[in-house]
């Protein structure tokens, strides 16, 4: 369960930093994908993370 969660993340901070960048030009919202897909990121490299 736990790689399925961690590919999921990967996937999902993966899809919203590619759309947070795409959409720069605006404002706010784009500062905030990047951010939250940062996070998804990090998290699937938390759960990556050998034990």
């Amino acid at each position: 369960m736990g790689f399925f969660a961690m590919i999921a993340s990967m996937l999902l901070g993966v899809f919203l930093i590619a759309f947070g960048i795409s959409r720069r030009k605006q404002k706010g919202w784009p500062i905030i994908l990047i951010v939250l897909g940062i996070v998804f990121i990090l998290i699937a490299v938390y759960l990556g993370w050998p034990k």
